[in-house]
């Protein structure tokens, strides 16, 4: 770890508490503004009818049962589909509460600034940025993936440090130490795990179905995945096996600290410039067709990419830092995720491929 940008000192302990007290309030704040609006939408509406005659009748006719078929998604919420008061209340209680834990962790240390963490920052920005233009080019307010920016972003972080130390329980010493995720060590396959759950429930919100949102996504997080891979060149993590070829890299030895393994293969270059490829390549999937025919095909496209990505990757990183399983010394964890990943994207397309057809 040779990437360290500067430290900032720990957070004051006299300020802990207001800050505390404001996250507090603003996540009551939003709580409240959305229970209203869930009320107002949700409030019936009286009107008196008035018999019509006539041409105006025929065009009046003609304008409710238009509306009366209008399709869900969006403009839904004009339609009175408004998220429900649980929905509307712990999601900004989550996210405070999620924020409130990272300050009380900051209390208590200081936060390194690496390189790591500015280019999983840029990433995510970039991937956000990106989200929002598909977000406009299919008529959904833009509004909504800023919405969902910060909740997929700390639950993201949250499992993937989770899913990492399930994965790696000898590598910290400490519980404090299992927080301190500005140092590093996560697992990308735990954001893969919390952004659906975090997508369906602003799916839900927002009156989109859960496919709708996460096709808009999908797509960006390749782009963010390509650029949070150069952060972990620049941290000198994941990298791969012993080579000899004349791209090789050295890196700080996982197993022997304070030493360089000997001309490796880089492998966060490999996963970054195939992540930057797939993201090109899902810029023409979203708009054909035939990644088109049914509500989260192109989340499965990008799923089934990522599995084979990740394969492909394991390949280079394997008896370096990828970890065998099932007694194997070919077979990485990730390499079996991939796999029963792929089985799953493929069952679940044959499922709505089908029920597109019966449709």
């Amino acid at each position: 770890m040779y990437s360290t940008l500067g430290t900032i000192p720990p957070l004051p302990a006299a300020l802990l508490m207001p800050l505390l007290l404001v996250l507090a309030a603003v996540a009551l704040f939003v709580a409240a503004r959305d229970v209203l609006r869930l009320r107002a939408s949700s409030a019936p509406t009286s009107s008196v009818a008035v018999p019509l005659t006539g041409p105006r009748a025929a065009t009046e006719q003609r304008v409710t049962s238009e509306q009366r078929v209008a399709p869900s998604g969006v403009g839904a919420e004009e339609e009175g589909v408004a998220p429900d008061a649980f929905t509307a209340i712990a999601t900004p209680l989550l996210v405070a509460t999620m924020l409130g834990l990272l300050l009380w962790v900051w209390s208590r240390n200081p936060i390194r600034l690496t390189s790591y963490g500015l280019m999983v920052f840029l990433g995510f920005t970039a991937a956000t940025w990106s989200a929002c233009s598909e977000a406009r080019r299919r008529g959904v307010d833009p509004n909504i993936i800023l919405d969902m920016a910060m909740p997929l972003l700390v639950s993201g972080v949250v499992m993937c440090r989770i899913l990492y130390i399930a994965l790696e329980p000898g590598a910290f010493g400490s519980p404090g130490r299992m927080l301190r995720v500005w140092d590093g060590g996560l697992s990308f396959h735990g954001a893969l795990i919390a952004a659906p759950i975090v997508v369906a429930w602003y799916a839900r919100r927002n009156g989109l179905s859960f496919g709708q949102l996460a096709d808009i996504i999908a797509p960006s997080v390749f782009l963010g995945y390509a650029i949070g891979r150069i952060g972990c060149l620049l941290n000198g993590c994941c990298y791969g096996a012993v080579c000899e070829v004349p791209w090789a890299m050295q890196f700080p030895d996982e197993q022997h600290r304070g030493a360089l393994t000997p001309p490796s293969h880089p492998t966060q270059l490999y996963s970054s410039l195939l992540a930057l490829a797939l993201f090109f390549g899902m810029q023409r999937a979203r708009l054909s067709p035939r990644f088109n025919r049914f509500p989260g095909q192109v989340t499965l496209l990008f799923f089934a990419l990522y599995a084979i990505e990740r394969a492909i990757v394991e390949i280079f990183r394997n008896g370096a830092t990828a970890t065998t399983v099932l007694g194997t010394s070919w077979l990485t964890q990730a390499q079996l995720a991939s796999g029963i990943g792929l089985v799953v994207v493929a069952a679940l397309w044959i499922q709505r491929s089908r029920l597109r057809v019966q449709g």
